[in-house]
């Protein structure tokens, strides 16, 4: 009983919106709400606005760390795009295929040469400190890097690298070397307050040899770590948080922090463990204890190199402004909140609905429903809006129905105009021709050319069909071709090749004979020589295809674009219907789908593919 009375409460106050203007409706809501007090009534759920703080920032620090490691992946694929170029250069191919057989001076040389090589590539990067290439034999070539402190590896370092490169069979290799793993001519290069300045990521990969893939040897490139860290050095997720990189491993390979140690072990070996957890759980965070602290913990993997990008924020950080937050926030908000939730809902409903109505009534309209009515019986704005709709779609339908049958009334009074001629010129040219044969050849051939002539003009002052069998188009266009023949004396040849199978499909009248016609007018009758047009027909996933194809004279894309685009004149032709013509019904009779396609090479051949519908 209580839900029924609430429902006719809500019908009636529903029903007096609908009498009222949108513009009041507005303006009561605003006061309704604007006069309730705001009261303080105690603080608002601190769990609530700890874990929404707490998710706004596990979700930006994994699209940071997302993004970084897309930047990072870009890095790295850009260098091992530059091993792969300096692998494959000719200079490098050909020094170590031949390296055995150089002598000192040609050795000293290839180095000369693959150093200028170097110069111009990286001389210009601050990151690129050395490139060595080394000999399936072992042997050290300085292909880039200071003269004066030439990088060499401390020897189990070097074999554990090149045994790794080989392992590889090249794919990349990525480590990371500091200080401890190279051999320095002094004790000291950088001084001790930024032992950063000696970190170093090498990429390694197998040189092989172009042709036949064998291995020629190894190319290692040193780079500086800056390349990397600074990628992400100066983000900043909040106080205390921290981002680098570790390996697979768990071995940090790049830090903008001096306090967390590069190429040692992370303090945490948990770390790894959940990154690996998680991977596999799709989770790209967690939460991780350093050392007495709860940090969230964010992570992104850099699949090229098998490392990972890791934020780590402090729980202390994440909470520091929840109590400010929960003062501020009072119970009494969400009260107001409801009220205002409650009281929009009528209120926008009333709104709400008549214009929903009426965008479904449009999209309808845009799909080419035009029987869509909207039923509003309402007296405010909306009401009448739907009712000059309704009215606005009726007369649209009209203009559509008017506009489509005297398009239909065009079309077909153009066609019929364009069947019921025939060019006086051609017609005057035919009966030339034969009273040309009646006198020089005792009318032999007489019956022949006039027995064609009588059949084009049958088809041609026949209007009761639109559409004809392909064998009786076929008739026609061979009544056509022989009346050529004789005018031409036997200029070209024809050949058929159409599916049985079509005779018996339909197709528009006057489809060939026009694009034959192009054929000898444009392409025969310029050639020198006996030509050739051959015509064939047949079906292709569900369609008819024609193609008639001439070794005439071709044509130019200009002159394809033209014979397409533009109505042409001939006083040469039979009727007054060219190819533009011949596209033109087809789209009209068919769609846009189906037409006529023209490919030709200048001096060589031209092709007409005619597209139709399959109509049996």
């Amino acid at each position: 009983m209580k839900e029924n009375l609430l429902i006719k409460i809500k019908i009636k106050l529903y029903r007096y919106l609908r009498k009222t203007h949108i513009q009041n409706r507005l303006i009561v809501l605003f006061l309704i709400l604007s006069l309730f007090p705001m009261l303080i009534t105690g603080i608002y759920s601190y769990q609530k606005s700890s874990q929404a703080i707490h998710d706004k920032i596990n979700t930006y620090s994994v699209e940071v760390v997302n993004q970084v490691a897309k930047n990072i992946e870009e890095e790295l694929t850009r260098m091992e795009y530059q091993t792969i170029e300096i692998a494959f250069s000719e200079l490098v191919q050909n020094t170590l295929s031949n390296y055995e057989k150089l002598s000192e001076w040609e050795v000293y040389d290839a180095r000369y040469r693959m150093r200028a090589d170097m110069v111009r590539k990286f001389s210009f990067s601050e990151y690129i400190s050395d490139v060595q290439l080394f000999t399936d034999q072992g042997d050290k070539i300085i292909a880039y890097g200071d003269t004066g402190f030439t990088l060499t590896f401390k020897d189990d370092f070097r074999e554990n690298l090149l045994a790794e490169i080989r392992d590889k069979n090249g794919a990349p290799v990525w480590e990371a070397v500091d200080f401890s793993d190279e051999l320095h001519q002094v004790s000291r290069v950088y001084p001790e307050n930024t032992p950063e300045k000696s970190y170093g990521i090498i990429i390694g990969r197998t040189i092989k040899e172009l042709y036949d893939g064998s291995e020629l040897g190894s190319i290692v490139i040193r780079i500086n770590e800056d390349l990397f860290s600074d990628v992400y050095r100066n983000i900043d997720l909040g106080q205390r948080t921290e981002i680098f990189i570790v390996n697979s491993e768990g071995t940090v390979v790049s830090t903008r922090n001096n306090n967390i140690s590069f190429n040692e072990k992370y303090p945490e070996p948990e770390l790894i463990q959940k990154i690996r957890a998680n991977s596999d759980a799709e989770n790209e965070s967690f939460e991780l204890t350093i050392g007495e602290e709860r940090n969230l913990t964010a992570y992104a993997p850099i699949k090229d190199a098998d490392w990972y990008i890791v934020s780590t924020i402090p729980f202390s950080y994440l909470t520091r402004e929840t109590g400010q937050i929960a003062r501020d926030i009072m119970g009494v908000s969400l009260i107001i909140f409801l009220l205002a939730v409650f009281l929009s809902y009528i209120f926008t409903k009333s709104i709400s609905d008549p214009l929903n109505n009426l965008v479904e009534a449009m999209n309808q309209v845009e799909e080419g429903n035009l029987e869509v009515k909207i039923d509003d019986q309402a007296q405010d704005e909306l009401a009448e809006a739907s009712s000059n709709f309704n009215q606005m779609v009726e007369e649209l339908k009209g203009l559509l129905e008017d506009v489509k049958e005297k398009e239909k009334q065009k079309s077909n009074l153009e066609f019929k105009a364009l069947q019921a001629q025939i060019n006086p010129h051609f017609l005057s040219n035919i009966l030339n021709t034969a009273r040309l044969l009646a006198d020089m050849q005792n009318a032999d051939n007489l019956e022949n050319f006039l027995s064609s002539v009588i059949n084009l003009l049958h088809l041609s002052m026949n209007n009761k069909e639109d559409l004809i069998t392909v064998e009786k188009e076929v008739e026609y266009l061979k009544s056509y071709l022989n009346i050529q023949q004789f005018r031409l004396h036997n200029k070209f040849d024809v050949k058929f090749e159409i599916e049985a199978d079509l005779m018996s499909y339909k197709i528009p009248r006057f489809l060939l004979q026009p694009v034959v016609e192009n054929s000898i007018i444009h392409g025969i009758s310029g050639k020198s020589g006996q030509g050739l047009i051959e015509i064939k027909g047949f079906t292709q996933n569900n369609q008819v295809i024609f193609t008639i194809t001439d070794d005439g004279i071709g044509m130019s894309e200009a002159e394809i674009e033209d014979l397409l685009n533009k109505k042409r004149e001939n006083k040469d032709q039979f009727s007054g219907i060219g190819i533009n013509n011949v596209k033109e019904r087809i789209e009209l009779y068919f769609g846009k789908e189906y037409g006529i396609e023209i490919e030709s090479l200048k001096g060589y051949f031209t092709t007409v593919k005619i597209i139709l519908p399959e109509i049996n």
